[in-house]
């Protein structure tokens, strides 16, 4: 008998649906053997059906492998009292939609101002921030907040889980501190998992940073580019009772 690895776990039902894809693409191979022209009619009629179990198959097949999604748009500039240049604190679900279990290896973030491709800024996650105690602590990073390092996780069958992670310029220190000014930015999130050999471009969005939203990060507040298309739903249940969102009509605290 074949096994299945470990990682895979058939739902109530799949294996007979297998099953039957498997018999009918055996009949549908071995139609052409047969005598014409009295099983030409019947290779026809078992042709078609074949043809759509197998394609139901292999898109049931697919559900049982490492699907890792993300889900983001927010991008939070928060109060730090430690040099070293502006940080970006991006609330993100991760979201596993198959039935496997897997590893989300590394994320990186890249940042580009609007109509300068050519000045692209490369983020790595430096961190993971404790959001309550960052919440506690007036929305400012601090030793007793920031997780360092940010490590690769496992993410469970059709699990989501909420993390949010702090992005600094890859490369520190040789690197330059990331620098804002007012205007359009382009924002895009990359991520290698378990299941790629090469990292693949996981969401994309824009943000436009406004004057006055950099005079108040300069006067120590922390900012907020939110995006209230996007719902982060795994990330709220996981601070149920606290308001880390600011108001629509204030995009910044």
């Amino acid at each position: 008998m074949i096994k299945l690895p470990s990682l895979v776990r058939l739902k109530p039902g799949q294996g007979r649906e297998l099953a039957a894809a498997g018999l009918c693409l055996a009949v549908l191979l071995a139609a052409p053997l047969l005598e014409p022209p009295s099983t030409a009619s019947l290779a026809l009629a078992l042709s078609v059906p074949a043809f759509a179990i197998a394609v139901l198959a292999l898109a049931r097949m697919r559900l049982l492998e490492f699907c890792p999604e993300v889900l983001g748009g927010d991008v939070i500039l928060p109060r730090s009292p430690r040099s070293g240049g502006t940080k970006l604190l991006l609330p993100l679900q991760f979201t596993n939609a198959g039935y496997a279990d897997g590893v989300v290896e590394w994320i990186a973030l890249r940042l580009t101002p609007e109509g300068e491709a050519g000045r692209s800024v490369l983020l790595s996650p430096a961190a993971e921030v404790d959001m309550p105690r960052f919440i506690a602590a007036g929305r400012r990073l601090t030793d007793e907040n920031v997780i360092e390092p940010f490590t690769g996780f496992a993410l469970e069958g059709k699990r989501a889980l909420a993390k949010f992670v702090l992005f600094d310029v890859a490369e520190r220190p040789r690197a330059a501190p990331l620098q804002l000014r007012p205007g359009g930015y382009g924002f895009e999130l990359f991520i290698k998992a378990s299941n790629s050999p090469r990292p693949r471009l996981a969401r994309a969005f824009e943000h436009r940073l406004e004057p006055q939203q950099l005079e108040d990060f300069g006067n120590d507040s922390t900012v907020y580019l939110i995006n209230y298309q996007v719902t982060l739903p795994a990330v709220r249940r996981a601070l149920a009772g606290s308001e880390w969102l600011p108001r629509e009509s204030s995009a910044h605290r």
